[in-house]
C-alpha cells in the first residue's frame, strides 16, 4: 500500500470521532475493511478489532508491519 498512513487515519477517524465510545458497528465495519486490505494486498494480519476497542493499537501495529 503506497499510503498506508491514510488508511490508518481513516480507521482512526471511524473509531474516535464519536465524542463517546464507538458503537460495535464501527468495529464490524472496520473488520470488513481489514478483510479487504488482506485480500487486496495479499497479507495476513491475524488480528481483528474487538468491539470494545481494547486491541486497537495491536491492530494498527499489525497494519504498519504488513
Amino acid at each position: 500500500m503506497k499510503r498506508k498512513e491514510l488508511f490508518i487515519s481513516a480507521l482512526n477517524t471511524l473509531f474516535w470521532s464519536w465524542g463517546s465510545e464507538a458503537p460495535a458497528e464501527v468495529s464490524w465495519g472496520c473488520n470488513d475493511l481489514l478483510e479487504w486490505y488482506e485480500a487486496e494486498y495479499n497479507v495476513l494480519l491475524n488480528v481483528r478489532f474487538e468491539e470494545d476497542c481494547q486491541n486497537y493499537d495491536k491492530v494498527i501495529e499489525a497494519i504498519r508491519e504488513s
